[in-house]
């Protein structure tokens, strides 16, 4: 008897699914594109609970018959392709005829289709299961609803993320086809926020506010080549730049892509515009002859290989050299900018300064010794400048006091600084004296951490007034809204502002001059990288962040008794050997290390 058996169309076309239909947003986009292949000139999308309950697109595109309705949920059924030859100049978005019939097997869908106004008909299908087709009235053109997706199949719908991932990768989807496709209306009305309404426009730039945020605004265009070979786009000036590569937007003759050799030429061309760590922004569209590309690499399309893959590494590397090189000339790198004087960074209400008594680093007993210290930093500021190597960051802390460590207070004797940024100082510990070299960022970084997180003292809230208000446009804010109660535990006081940007009321007194948009950013990088958020460890980062950014930079030098004051907080400290992101605070010599070092007989 065989073993082997020819699958049923219903199973087959699930199997499908599993590379064409990962998540909803592999949903949308589908069908998107087939809206846009039917030539339309406007496209709504909708979506419930991050599309898993319910998401519909509908176009004014050019409509399909009764017949072409059952042909639509066949596999391998297409308008695009007639022969073998076509895939060699594809010049739509869908081609290969799996999508549909993918989508209907894992869901509930229902597919309205008219050609002419007011004469439709609408086909309904349960899993795979075609249950009818009836009479509709609809305009010309097509809506696509697809319910309860992966209903029928729990293993794969356990694998979708929270509904608010699934948000976020919904925006992200609308965001790269609404660029591509600047001539085209768009209404998009998910469940949570305002309905956001994009007006056909000339230029994809007129779009980057409204999809990708009002700091995205400022990229410059530019133009290399001629069609059918030509590469335009937006990037970043050397002011404007992220700590991650998420915003990278590449398209290949309209379709957004993801491209190794692409993202390595974009890297070769900054890496003499922007320090290492640091990522632009940039928008690209790559335009070619559709025989010079082969987009038939990938199940959803979203890879490409080049047929000259050297020639495109040297043209988009070139060309985009050229354009940063362009804004160099006009721009000064704010790595390059002269640091802010000291006097203006610790600047302080003289209200709240108050005669020394037992120094403490940002604090003392009596609760009121920030001023002299400060004070102390401002008539040392024009002896001691910062380093321009480091960035300094302005607060004006309002600390409370650290616990007191448990018994006597250890026999601690301050030995002076080395490059103004390590403490030496001699410690009698339980087997004799110890040389400790202290570094002073991370030292005060473990206490201000000890602080906000161990929550021996809520941090103070200043409001900004008036209030702030970021732009992040809709996916980034579909990422960060569900945790901006988290960050108001830290001392943000954020909210949603609109369907694209964040109103912030309140920051920590210590981060109050802080940009709340840089602030945001990098948060929102913490999030792409981590792709999910455990609350905890959020809450961790977030206030691990904020000491560090606060904290004291190297070569800042401190007064005796501040740098004992510190010390003596570090000891305070649960966790006094490592900073929050795990690097060490302290290194110590004993008495017989240093003979040793020194060919001393023991």
């Amino acid at each position: 008897m065989s073993r082997i058996r020819i699958l049923s169309d219903q199973v087959a076309n699930q199997i499908a699914a599993g590379e064409v239909v990962e998540r909803p947003s592999s949903v949308l986009k589908e069908l998107v594109e087939n809206a846009l292949d039917a030539g339309a000139g406007h496209i709504e999308v909708a979506w419930e609970e991050g599309g898993k309950r319910l998401l519909e697109v509908a176009d004014d595109g050019s409509g399909m018959a009764r017949d072409d309705l059952y042909l639509a949920l066949e596999r391998h059924a297409t308008s695009k392709v007639r022969t073998a030859e076509d895939l060699g100049h594809l010049g739509t978005f869908g081609f290969r005829g799996e999508a549909l019939p993918s989508i209907a097997s894992v869901s509930r869908f229902d597919l309205t289709s008219a050609e002419s106004e007011g004469a439709g008909h609408c086909l309904r299908s349960e899993f795979g299961i075609i249950k009818g087709v009836a009479p509709a009235t609809r305009s010309r053109g097509t809506t696509v609803s697809v319910r309860d997706l992966f209903a029928q199949l729990p293993a794969r719908r356990r694998f979708l993320k929270s509904t608010d991932t699934e948000h976020a990768q919904l925006w992200g989807v609308v965001a790269r086809l609404a660029l591509s496709s600047p001539g085209v209306r768009w209404t998009i009305r998910p469940d949570r926020g305002s309905p956001l309404v994009l007006p056909p426009v000339e230029d994809a730039g007129q779009r980057l506010a409204p999809l990708l945020g009002q700091k995205l605004s400022r990229l410059a265009p530019f133009v290399n080549g001629e069609r059918p070979w030509q590469l335009r786009g937006f990037v970043s000036p050397p002011d404007l730049s992220f700590r991650d590569r998420n915003h990278l937007y590449l398209f290949v003759n309209g379709r957004a892509v993801r491209d190794r050799l692409l993202l390595a030429a974009l890297s070769e061309a900054w890496s003499g515009t922007f320090a290492k760590g640091s990522y632009p922004a940039a928008v690209l569209f790559l335009e070619m002859p559709p025989e010079a590309v082969d987009v038939n690499v990938h199940p959803t399309k979203a890879e490409v290989r080049f047929r000259e893959p050297q020639r495109i590494f040297a043209w988009v590397r070139g060309a985009a050299e050229e354009a940063w090189a362009g804004l160099r000339g006009g721009l000064a790198s704010v790595l390059e900018l002269p640091p802010k004087p000291l006097e203006a960074e610790f600047e302080l209400d003289p209200s709240r300064r108050l005669a020394p008594q037992h120094p403490r680093l940002w604090s003392d007993h009596s609760g009121g010794g920030l001023g002299a210290y400060q004070a102390a930093y401002q008539t040392l500021a024009s002896a001691f400048p910062p380093s321009s190597a480091e960035p300094t960051y302005a607060y004006e802390p309002v600390p409370p006091r650290v616990a007191e460590p448990a018994g006597p207070e250890a026999d601690i004797r301050y030995l002076g600084a080395f490059q103004q940024t390590y403490l030496l100082a001699e410690v009698q510990g339980g087997q004799g004296p110890e040389l400790w070299i202290v570094d002073q960022h991370v030292a005060h970084e473990r206490v201000l951490f000890e602080r906000l997180f161990l929550r021996r003292h809520a941090p103070a809230v200043q409001p900004l007034l008036p209030p702030q208000v970021v732009q992040v446009g809709p996916e980034a804010l579909a990422r960060l809204g569900p945790f901006l109660a988290e960050l108001g535990a830290a001392g943000v006081e954020a909210e949603p502002f609109g369907s694209d940007a964040v109103v912030v009321r309140g920051l920590p007194d210590f981060l109050v001059d802080r940009d709340p948009q840089a602030l945001l950013e990098d948060l929102l990088a913490r999030l792409e990288r981590e792709g999910r958020v455990d609350l905890d460890a959020f809450r961790r980062d977030l206030n691990a962040e904020l000491a560090c950014r606060a904290a004291i930079k190297k070569h800042h030098s401190l007064p005796p008794e501040l740098a004992l004051g510190l010390i003596r907080d570090l000891l305070a400290c649960d966790v006094p050997n490592t900073c929050p992101h795990g690097r060490p605070i302290v290194k110590k010599l004993t008495l017989e290390d240093l003979d040793r070092s020194f060919g001393r007989r023991l």
